[in-house]
């Protein structure tokens, strides 16, 4: 069925021909129908009446309870079945257990001050530098720096640029038949 493109607003869809601008050799495949839903079986309802009688109901059956005597307040009931709470003791033992000790006060310990007694020899006013290293009142020269002579080798023959860096790297090795191809071929 042809629909008109006024009524929808689209554009029909255009028609392939089996080419396109990347590949002329691109398949056609032929559109594949969508499987059809499956119909829905139609309900029938039940003929038999249903049984509404459950586990509970056919093995627990219903035992008549028997009436309740009078009825008991809370504090009646508590005053019958709980004991007598016990008096209250005020006397502890801590009063005939332990005895009350007299703190003595304790005098603030202090050291006798320590007086300085100088001693009968001389004292010693120079540091361990000054008595390890004594000058002896002799004319000492001063070191001279030293300056490092500097040579010019002269040859004519050519400066050997080639390092043992340049000598030793070969680089990364090019496996490739292709390209070994293609360099013999170019080359010879």
């Amino acid at each position: 069925a042809v629909v008109s493109t006024q009524s929808t607003g689209r554009q029909p869809p255009a028609q392939f021909h089996g080419k396109t601008t990347n590949m002329d050799t691109y398949p056609v495949h032929p559109p594949q129908e969508r499987p059809k839903p499956k119909e829905k079986e139609k309900y029938i309802p039940p003929t038999q009446k249903m049984d509404t009688k459950s586990m509970h109901r056919e093995y627990f059956k219903p035992h008549s309870v028997q009436p309740r005597g009078r009825k008991l307040s809370p504090i009646e009931t508590r005053k019958s079945s709980a004991p007598a709470p016990p008096k209250f003791q005020d006397k502890t033992t801590h009063r005939d257990e332990f005895k009350k000790w007299q703190i003595e006060r304790r005098e603030a310990y202090c050291e006798p001050p320590r007086l300085l007694k100088p001693k009968n020899c001389k004292m010693l006013t120079t540091t361990t530098k000054q008595s390890d290293f004594v000058y002896d009142g002799s004319k000492v020269e001063r070191a001279k720096p030293i300056i490092p002579q500097v040579r010019v080798v002269r040859s004519d023959q050519p400066v050997d640029t080639v390092t043992s860096y340049t000598a030793q790297y070969r680089g990364v090795q090019n496996t490739c038949r292709l390209a070994k191809i293609l360099v013999d071929k170019l080359t010879g």
